[in-house]
C-alpha cells in the first residue's frame, strides 16, 4: 500500500474480478470469497468491515436477483457492501443509460470521488449513487476513519523512530543489565508497532505490507 488513505478513495482503474469460487447454491456462499475479493471494503462507499464488522456487510446483487432471478447467485453480478449501501439501495435497477458505477464495469474515480470526508460527483452516474446511497449524509463516520488513521500512522512513526534508536544503542552498550533493558524494550516496541499495523489495516481493508 503506497498510501494508506488512498485505500479508502475510490479506484481509479476497473477491477478485475478473480474466477468464480463456486458454483454454490446460495448468495451468502460467496460472502466470505468476495470479502477476500474487494479488500474488506463495501465496494459502493468505500468503507472497510473492520468497524462494522463482519456481520454488518453483505452480498449485494447488482442487478436485483427479485427481478433477474437467473443472476440470484451469478459470481459476476455479485458484490461486497456494508449492509447500510444495500438496504438503501434495495432492487434499484441499472441500465446502460442510467447506472450505478461499480468497480469491474467502471472506472469509479470517473465517476465519484472523496475529498476528505466529503464526496465529489463528476457524472450523472456518481451523483445518483451518492443521493441514493446517502453518502455525503454519512460523512461523519469517514471523518472518524480519517482521524483515527492519521493518529495511527503519527503513531507508527514515532514507534519507527523509537525502534531504531534503541537498536543502535544497543550496539553500543556493554553491560549485561543494560543490554537486557534494550532488547526487552525493543520486544515492547515491535510489540506495539504490530499493534498499530492491526489497527491501520482493520481501517483501510489492506496491510501495510501486501507484496
Amino acid at each position: 500500500m503506497s498510501d494508506p488513505f488512498d485505500a479508502l478513495l475510490f479506484p481509479r482503474k476497473r477491477h478485475l474480478r478473480g474466477p468464480d469460487p463456486g458454483p454454490f447454491s446460495y448468495p451468502q456462499a460467496y460472502k466470505a470469497h468476495l470479502r477476500g475479493e474487494f479488500l474488506s471494503k463495501c465496494v459502493y462507499c468505500r468503507v472497510p468491515d473492520g468497524l462494522k464488522g463482519y456481520e454488518g456487510f453483505g452480498v449485494d446483487h447488482y442487478l436485483p436477483a427479485s427481478r433477474f432471478p437467473a443472476l440470484a447467485v451469478a459470481w459476476s453480478n455479485l458484490f461486497y457492501a456494508c449492509n447500510v449501501c444495500n438496504t438503501w439501495k434495495s432492487d434499484c435497477l441499472s441500465t446502460p443509460e442510467r447506472f450505478l458505477p461499480n468497480p469491474c464495469e467502471h472506472r469509479m474515480a470517473d465517476h465519484l470521488q472523496y475529498r476528505g470526508a466529503e464526496v465529489e460527483t463528476f457524472t450523472a452516474h456518481g451523483e445518483w449513487l451518492a443521493d441514493l446511497l446517502h453518502l455525503d449524509e454519512r460523512r461523519r463516520l469517514r471523518e472518524f476513519i480519517l482521524s483515527a488513521l492519521g493518529r495511527f500512522l503519527r503513531a507508527r512513526i514515532e514507534l519507527l523512530g523509537d525502534l531504531v534508536a534503541l537498536e543502535d544503542r544497543i550496539e553500543i552498550v556493554r553491560s549485561a543489565e543494560e543490554r537486557s533493558f534494550l532488547e526487552i524494550a525493543i520486544q515492547e516496541t515491535g510489540q506495539e508497532l504490530e499493534r498499530v499495523d492491526r489497527q491501520i489495516e482493520l481501517l483501510t481493508g489492506e496491510p501495510l505490507f501486501s507484496g
